[in-house]
């Protein structure tokens, strides 16, 4: 009886340990912190959207080398980091914002993610995670593509 109650014990330690290293990872955790801002700025709400998820996870399979480099057609934000999940990846793009002069219409510093994340067209949102090649077995590579994209010489709100 001992045994099987380790094994057991065993599986669903790693169930929660897989189940973790997805966590703020999922569609909704995307959807939520975009929608958050947004509604804050009484913006529509993205949604989540399959043919823009077909994109964000083709170019994030090309990029398990975790290189920062964009695909072309526009509307991405991309982001790198240790153990970086899409939660943490978005709200890195968020805080952006305090870079934004939204009266000039300019960044103080980079704030392009955020705009992106509250370009007011953009209606479509789909995103993908990777785990880096080795040495950076840690890392992870996060897309998000937007459709349709932002970033025109306008305000974004």
């Amino acid at each position: 009886m001992g045994h099987w109650h380790n094994i057991m014990l065993l599986l669903v330690i790693s169930l929660a340990i897989l189940h973790l290293s997805h966590a703020h990872s999922e569609p909704d955790d995307y959807v939520h912190q975009h929608n958050c801002i947004r509604k804050a700025l009484g913006l529509p709400p993205l949604t989540w959207d399959p043919k823009v998820v077909a994109r964000a996870e083709a170019w994030a399979a090309k990029r398990k080398d975790c290189k920062l480099i964009h695909s072309e057609g526009g509307g991405e934000n991309l982001a790198y980091g240790h153990e970086l999940t899409g939660r943490r990846a978005v709200q890195l793009w968020i805080d952006e914002r305090r870079d934004f002069d939204y009266d000039k219409n300019e960044c103080v510093q980079m704030c392009g993610h955020y705009t992106q994340v509250v370009w007011k067209d953009t209606e479509r949102i789909g995103c993908a995670r990777v785990l880096c090649d080795p040495p950076n077995e840690t890392s992870y590579f996060v897309v998000c593509n937007y459709d349709p994209p932002g970033n025109y010489p306008r305000q974004p709100y």
